[in-house]
């Protein structure tokens, strides 16, 4: 009898367990997308012309929509002087220890505490929006093993974009089109002068109707020239501007020795005594060089012209020129190295699959997708195996999308349609969409 109600029990208590279990699971399907995390660093040169309003307009640039801003304050622009090499760019970036102020904000590290947390690595692991979730799975071995490895991807998925960026001076150009305005000018100037004439000598005569048709004549053909003159100076100015840009892409080196590194050696918080925080902390400072940079590759990029209806707002045409030419230079980047294009989890509610990407993360109709496998190396790198192809239905509208609302039930995300698959994909374990 006593064994027949210890089995009870049993079976009572595992059940609940494993509902528990598939509840995580289909939790750490159904996360957010998944972007990388990128860094933008412009290289000022302050002896050639823009340089000054290009710093300024850089400062404020939105993060392309399929990256996570993870910009460092104080290293936005970097003053240089002449053309810059790999090399030089290498060190440059070991000499202000970019590397170690990556992680730093990573884990909201206080510089004069050292005191560090885990809260944006929660966020843009997908916890940020079921923290009650994050709780429980810390209470089982595979939740906290789940978080780990999240964190990991999220570090090793972090990138630097040095952008060597020059104003391409087309003065000639620009010179030949405000000469040929400048003749308009002159030859309007000459019209006005004709005008008074005429009408000084129809005044002479008493010819007063024509008279005063010339004097406003004349006044047309000087504002004109006023107008036209205006125009060839913006020509001059703002019309032909243009950049080109020399971008250096590099990752943030990290593995699992990384990561117990972080919390052996350097985790401060609360709970840590006095004594030995001051050491960890000292030990993260004087530890810079372990935190280092690889190189990825680069990109040449040349922005195409300057548009017209912008002229009269300079801003406005720096601006939209240095924008579009280094999200030229970042689309590019992601074509070229696959270990820089974005991934995303999917999950399946019934016999169809979604992702929740859409128009934000430009998703085309009929757009293909890779589905990847994650798995890890020796070392804890985490590799991406093809095991599949997808293409995307109509794209979800989630462009000004606040970040709660991805968890919203009602909000499926972007259908995809499998082509095909080597292995099963549902349930979904570990597998992400990466854009081909």
């Amino acid at each position: 009898m006593k064994q027949h109600v210890f089995a009870f029990l049993f079976v009572l208590l595992a059940f609940p367990l494993k509902l528990f279990a598939q509840d995580i699971a289909y939790v750490s399907d159904k996360e957010e997308y998944r972007r990388s995390s990128l860094c933008l660093i412009l290289l000022t040169h302050k002896d050639k012309k823009y340089a000054e309003e290009m710093e300024r307009i850089f400062k404020e640039f939105p993060m392309p929509a399929r990256y996570n801003e993870h910009n460092i304050v104080g290293f936005r622009c970097v003053s240089v002087r002449g053309t810059q090499t790999k090399a030089d760019i290498d060190r440059m970036l070991q000499r202000m220890n970019i590397g170690q102020k990556l992680v730093e904000r990573w884990f909201n590290r206080n510089e004069s505490t050292g005191a560090m947390d885990m809260d944006l690595i929660h966020d843009r692991g997908g916890y940020g929006a079921m923290y009650a979730d994050y709780e429980r799975a810390k209470e089982t071995v595979r939740g906290t093993a789940l978080l780990r490895d999240e964190g990991v991807e999220l570090l090793q998925s972090t990138f630097v974009l040095v952008c060597d960026m020059d104003y391409i001076d087309k003065a000639k150009r620009a010179g030949w089109a405000a000469f040929g305005m400048g003749l308009l000018s002159l030859g309007m100037q000459v019209g006005s002068a004709v005008n008074y004439s005429q009408a000084q000598s129809a005044y002479a005569r008493g010819d007063y109707r024509t008279a005063r048709a010339k004097e406003s004549s004349a006044r047309a053909w000087n504002a004109g020239s006023f107008a036209t003159a205006g125009a060839a100076n913006v020509v001059k100015d703002i019309g032909g501007f243009r950049v080109k840009i020399n971008a250096y892409l590099y990752k943030l080196n990290w593995d699992d020795a990384m990561t117990q590194r972080m919390y052996s050696d350097y985790w401060v918080d609360e709970t840590t005594a006095d004594d030995e925080a001051a050491t960890r902390r000292s030990s993260f400072e004087r530890d810079a060089r372990m935190f280092s940079l690889k190189y990825v590759g680069a990109y040449k990029a040349t922005s195409s012209k300057t548009i017209l209806r912008s002229w009269k707002n300079e801003d406005e045409v720096i601006k939209d020129v240095c924008y579009r030419c280094v999200a030229k230079g970042v689309k590019q980047l992601a074509k070229k190295f696959v270990v820089f294009k974005p991934r995303t989890p999917y999950y399946y509610e019934g016999s169809t699959m979604y992702s929740h990407i859409g128009t934000k993360e430009d998703v085309r109709y009929g757009q293909k997708y890779e589905i990847v496998q994650r798995a890890k190396d020796k070392q804890g790198n985490i590799k991406y195996k093809r095991v599949g192809v997808a293409t995307a239905g109509t794209p979800w509208n989630n462009r000004d999308m606040r970040f709660d609302e991805y968890f919203d039930p009602e909000q499926k995300g972007t259908r995809f349609y499998v082509q095909n698959a080597k292995v099963d994909l549902w349930p979904n374990r570990g597998l992400q969409l990466r854009e081909m």
